[in-house]
């Protein structure tokens, strides 16, 4: 009777012992993920990671919580990576971009990619894109309307007319500086019976009057285009 149970205890003794070698998170994956990754686009060599919160919990970090590509490049086209995955897990992938040959990178980790299968790697070195398909958390960017200015031009002590006035007193009074400068300078070349010169400050008479008509129309313009409103 004592050999059946030492052969009993033998089996227990067995089984405890293939549960002990096999790895701790075998008895709760439930399945496996695969993403596709089309790095064809690529005008640089890369590596791609991919891990899973069932991964990250199982395995130590530093490469065992991660299933790599290995180093890629753009005449390798698409390949497929698969870690394990139970329902519910955050997938992540960690890009890196190898810069040269000695070793050096720029990586991009932990991008959430969850509910994606399908990702794509485009673009040159230091200009690359990455980018999945139907990934839950995918953020996307619009940029924010910006409302049109209204110029209270009823309110003179407006700041923006307060200002305008200011502008204006500014130009009138560059006008008249303009103007008393020019004919000064005219009267004294005309004492001086120097009138070779009288068309170049004729010239310039005009160019101060133009000035001034300018500045004067200025507000007439700008309400008629629109720009007020």
């Amino acid at each position: 009777m004592s050999r059946p149970v030492r052969s009993g205890a033998t089996i227990v003794v067995l089984v405890l012992a293939l549960l002990a070698l096999a790895p701790p998170g075998a008895a709760v994956a439930a399945g496996s993920y695969t993403v596709t990754v089309d790095g064809g686009g690529a005008g640089f060599l890369y590596k791609i990671c991919l891990k899973t919160t069932t991964t990250v919990n199982t395995y130590p970090a530093g490469g065992g919580d991660r299933v790599c590509s290995g180093k890629k490049g753009s005449t390798d086209g698409s390949f497929d990576l698969t870690a394990e995955y139970t329902d519910g897990d955050t997938v992540w992938m960690d890009v890196e971009m190898l810069v040269d040959l000695s070793g050096h990178s720029r990586t991009k980790d932990d991008v959430d990619i969850t509910g994606s299968h399908s990702c794509t790697l485009k673009g040159a070195l230091y200009a690359g894109k990455f980018k999945c398909e139907n990934a839950i958390n995918k953020k996307s960017f619009e940029a924010p309307s910006i409302e049109p200015y209204q110029v209270a031009v009823d309110d003179p002590n407006a700041p923006v007319v307060q200002l305008l006035t200011l502008m204006a007193w500014c130009v009138s009074a560059a006008a008249v500086v303009g103007l008393l400068l020019t004919g000064m300078t005219l009267a004294s070349q005309l004492r001086r019976g120097a009138l070779e010169e009288r068309t170049e400050y004729t010239k310039q008479i005009a160019f101060v009057m133009a000035a001034c008509l300018l500045a004067t129309t200025a507000g007439p313009i700008v309400q008629a285009l629109g720009f007020s409103q």
